[in-house]
């Protein structure tokens, strides 16, 4: 536990406590689980960036609020990055997965919830446009290897465009990493509170379709073309969206994040050392490869592959 923390902790009752380190992940933010007699917690340290721990308790209020399982907050020090939080388990929606554990039961419990926020009136968060979207990408052309970036600027032209087309869906809450190593499974609850949330501080204003592309396009776990198609035509079912208008907005938001996080994960290992992501880069490029298969990409498909290589396999 960091030292600055104890304090904290012993002020929320927790300072006879023993601690284990949980694995972090891109971010700056460490977590350590306390265990007191038969008791656990989860302290959240985000270090200087005390917006993201302020954003976290906003989101929290919000999440509960509308019926959804985030984990209580015991004790909060916001101006100092530090927040004790309800421990949620180690059961990840990522480890039951792999396992093949109650799959279809867990997607479907997924794409609940996510209709279930996109019914919700929505808070005031931030709501990046088309042109914001793309220019996330633009990552990819300083940190990805070999990346031409005047070919990378004709592309984007294109996948601004697109995102264009796909704007006049009214936008919903989008948690942004809505991936199954950020969703706990809680069996001892019911409904779409089966799914306990974790890293949701950066959540934002977007197309509804953009935690689906998150979910089924995971860089953590191979989701399989089969499985995609699967559940984005359960969630059309759900959700009475037009499959076609669905799948167009699928692979134009599927491009915008994975082209992202070619960048995400090559500037982590750049600047930070941090390399425990590059071996994900071939799933991830993979996944952007698929979606410029959709016609809307026709024209431009070509460029990008030019201007983006395959990736090496990482060491």
């Amino acid at each position: 536990m960091p030292d600055r923390a104890l304090p904290f902790v012993k002020n929320a009752g927790w300072g006879d406590a023993t601690t284990t380190p949980i694995a972090g992940d891109l971010s700056a933010r460490r977590y350590v689980r306390l265990t007191k007699q038969n008791n656990t917690a989860v302290l959240m340290d985000a270090g200087k960036d005390t917006s993201s721990t302020t954003a976290f308790v906003w989101m929290t209020n919000w999440l509960q609020i509308t019926g959804i399982s985030a984990p209580t907050i015991l004790s909060a020090a916001p101006d100092q990055g530090l927040l004790l939080l309800e421990d949620l388990g180690t059961m990840s929606v990522g480890q039951m997965l792999l396992a093949g554990q109650e799959t279809d039961t867990v997607f479907s419990t997924c794409l609940d919830l996510l209709w279930h926020i996109r019914q919700q009136p929505n808070p005031k968060l931030s709501c990046p446009g088309p042109r914001e979207l793309t220019d996330w990408t633009k990552l990819a052309d300083t940190y990805y290897p070999n990346a031409k970036a005047s070919q990378m600027n004709d592309f984007r032209a294109v996948l601004e465009t697109v995102l264009i087309s796909i704007s006049s869906e009214p936008p919903s809450v989008s948690l942004r990493d809505f991936h199954a190593d950020n969703l706990m499974w809680l069996p001892d609850r019911t409904g779409i509170q089966r799914l306990g949330l974790l890293d949701y501080q950066d959540a934002f204003l977007t197309h509804p379709v953009y935690d689906l592309v998150s979910l089924l396009t995971d860089a953590r776990m191979d989701v399989s073309r089969n499985v995609r198609e699967t559940y984005i035509h359960a969630y059309a079912t759900l959700t009475g969206d037009n499959p076609t208008d669905l799948h167009r907005a699928f692979a134009a938001l599927s491009v915008q994040r994975n082209l992202r996080i070619l960048g995400i994960f090559h500037k982590a290992a750049i600047e930070h050392g941090k390399r425990h992501h590059l071996p994900k880069v071939p799933r991830v490029y993979g996944y952007l490869m698929e979606a410029l298969e959709h016609p809307v990409f026709d024209d431009i498909r070509g460029a990008l592959q030019v201007a983006l290589p395959p990736p090496r396999v990482a060491a």
